[in-house]
Formats: structure tokens, C-alpha cells, sequence
């Protein structure tokens, strides 16, 4: 139990020095930095606009008020950001793979995967950070249990994205480049998790809690924000623990056929 405290600890140390690093790697360029955060500031703001204009024109659409739009954004944003900010790199596998470039992070002392996914952070994924924090603390006005339960939901949720494109992503290791299509299935991934769930029904909605799962991502984090339920809880960690695990599987996989195809190109 010590041993594994201390494994955990000492992962986390080396999660927080790759942050700090790459933060100061992009603050080198603090111009385009602090640009392309603001630019996602404006991009998100831009779109509550709407569906401000919406529901002032539609107050009541399936149960969902203007409120609940809020929190939608807010966990989407945030869980976004979140996963972008620290795992920055787990969506640029699929040209390490393809080109050998994760050859740079197999003799290291630490997990692969692990390495290849926070050796990098987007800059964008910070203002969609400021933006979900700001909308949630300044329009929704929640009390202690309640802020503590929106970083715990949020934190499940970006577990839940980095997952699912690390998954997209270790699908080049049996099909070839696939970059076009983790950037078709992620980006419908993003926007399927900042419309109100209840407006789809049958198979679509099917396909949201399994195939793409923003269901788990907004919907279920919003029913425990309006109605604390620790079984949905606990079925929400669950899910989040199968999706990383399948993803760390998929991941160790195909590096096995990557590492076999190395060593076929050095024999040749």
C-alpha cells in the first residue's frame, strides 16, 4: 500500500513538472500564448451568446433552462481544457506513431504512454480553463459541496476525453494514419457535449453513452449537480475507470506491433 501511495505521488510530481515546463515552454512566446487564449475566451463566449439568445426567445426547451446550459458549457470547457492542458500531446500520437517518433519515449524510466501524453499542452485549452471556471463560479453562484463537486466531475470528464483520443489515436497502430479521423469523431465528441442531451432520443442518444460518451462527459455530471446520487456516482467512476482502462490496454497493444515493426526495419 506505501509502495503504491509512493508510485502515485511520484507520478503526480512528474505530471506537475511537465505542466510547469510546458507552460514555460509556451510563455516564451507570451504574445501568441496569451492570443490564441483569449481567441478561445471570445470563441466560447461567442457561442453562450447564442444559446442566450435562444433560450431568452425559447425558456424552457425539454426541461432545459438557461441555467443548465451554463453547467453544460461549463463541465464541457473545463473538461476540455483540463485534458488539453496537461495531456496536450496524447492528440498528436497518431504522426509519432506513423513517422517512429515514439521511439523517443520507449527507453524512458517512466510509463510510455504517459510521457508521450504530457510531453505537450495546448495553449487554447487554458482559455476554455478560464472560461468554464468563470461561467460555473460567476453565473451559477454554488456553495462549498457543490464547487468541490464540479472539480471532482470535471476532473472524471477530462479523464474521459484524454481516454477517448488516446484510444482514437492508438487505432493507427492497426489501421495507418487515422489522423483525419480523430479529428472528425473528437471534434463531434466536443460538440455533442455542449448540446442538451434530451433533445435526442433513441439510437443517437444510445450512441452518446457508449460510442461517444458525452453522455458520461455533461449529462450524468449535470443530473449529480441538480440531485447528489452516490450510486450515479459511483456508476460515472466506474465508467471513467473502464474507458481509461481500454485505453491504456489499446495503447500497450498496439505498441507491441510497433515495437515488432521496429525491429522488422532493423533486421531489413
Amino acid at each position: 500500500m506505501i509502495r503504491l501511495l509512493r508510485m502515485c505521488w511520484s507520478t503526480l510530481g512528474l505530471v506537475q513538472a511537465y505542466v510547469v515546463a510546458n507552460l514555460q515552454a509556451a510563455m516564451e512566446y507570451r504574445l501568441a500564448f496569451v492570443s490564441q487564449v483569449l481567441i478561445m475566451l471570445l470563441n466560447d463566449c461567442l457561442w453562450l451568446f447564442y444559446w442566450w439568445t435562444y433560450f431568452h426567445q425559447f425558456p424552457l426547451v425539454h426541461g432545459w433552462r438557461v441555467t443548465d446550459i451554463l453547467v453544460l458549457w461549463s463541465l464541457s470547457a473545463c473538461g476540455f481544457g483540463l485534458s488539453a492542458a496537461i495531456f496536450g500531446n496524447a492528440g498528436q500520437m497518431v504522426p509519432l506513431i506513423m513517422n517512429g517518433g515514439l521511439d523517443a519515449y520507449l527507453g524512458m524510466p517512466r510509463n510510455v504512454l504517459l510521457h508521450v501524453s504530457i510531453a505537450a499542452t495546448r495553449p487554447i485549452a487554458w482559455g476554455d480553463l478560464l472560461f468554464g471556471l468563470g461561467v460555473y463560479l460567476l453565473f451559477i453562484h454554488p456553495d462549498a459541496f457543490h464547487i468541490v463537486l464540479f472539480f471532482f466531475l470535471v476532473l472524471l470528464g477530462a479523464c474521459i476525453f484524454t481516454a477517448f483520443l488516446i484510444m482514437l489515436c492508438s487505432l493507427a497502430f492497426f489501421l495507418g494514419n487515422t489522423e483525419g479521423l480523430v479529428s472528425q469523431v473528437f471534434g463531434a465528441l466536443i460538440t455533442f457535449c455542449t448540446y442538451p442531451m434530451d433533445i435526442f432520443h433513441g439510437a443517437v442518444k444510445l450512441l452518446l453513452f457508449t460510442v461517444l460518451p458525452a453522455g458520461f462527459i455533461t449529462f450524468v455530471p449535470i443530473q449529480l449537480l441538480h440531485q447528489f446520487s452516490w450510486p450515479l456516482l459511483a456508476v460515472l467512476i466506474g465508467v471513467t475507470l473502464i474507458f481509461v482502462l481500454v485505453a491504456v490496454g489499446l495503447f500497450h497493444l498496439g505498441l507491441r506491433r510497433y515495437e515488432s515493426g521496429s525491429l522488422l526495419g532493423m533486421q531489413n
